[in-house]
């Protein structure tokens, strides 16, 4: 975080499942009548939150994305990155990268997070 202290950096994730997980989780809560759903997990039903919050955390400034994408999230995520970066000169890098925490329906499968800075 140092290094780009005084630079614009974007953060975007690439998902298949976005926020799913969350999504059902919130709606087992909803189930039990609308004045015991959780408001905790209701913030985490968009799958931009998440990013929000780690890009708030390590005090990144620039655009904050999430691209959903069934074959490949890491590499949706970074051409998405270098059009940003080819478009918005302002951005100095984008941490882009695959972020995904699949169902429970989909078993053997596990959460993915990866990312790389590109410049």
């Amino acid at each position: 975080n140092r290094v780009y202290s005084d630079r614009t950096v974007g953060l975007i994730a690439g998902t298949r499942w976005g926020s799913l997980s969350t999504d059902l989780a919130f709606c087992e809560t909803l189930a039990q009548g609308p004045e015991l759903a959780s408001p905790i997990l209701f913030s985490y039903t968009l799958a931009n939150i998440a990013l929000a919050e780690a890009a708030s955390h390590f005090r990144l400034t620039g655009p904050v994305y999430s691209v959903f994408a069934d074959d490949n999230p890491m590499d949706d995520a970074v051409q998405e990155a270098v059009r940003w970066l080819s478009f918005q000169t302002d951005i100095s890098a984008v941490l882009a990268g695959e972020l995904d925490i699949p169902p429970a329906y989909e078993e053997g499968m596990m959460p993915t997070a990866t990312f790389r800075v590109i410049i």
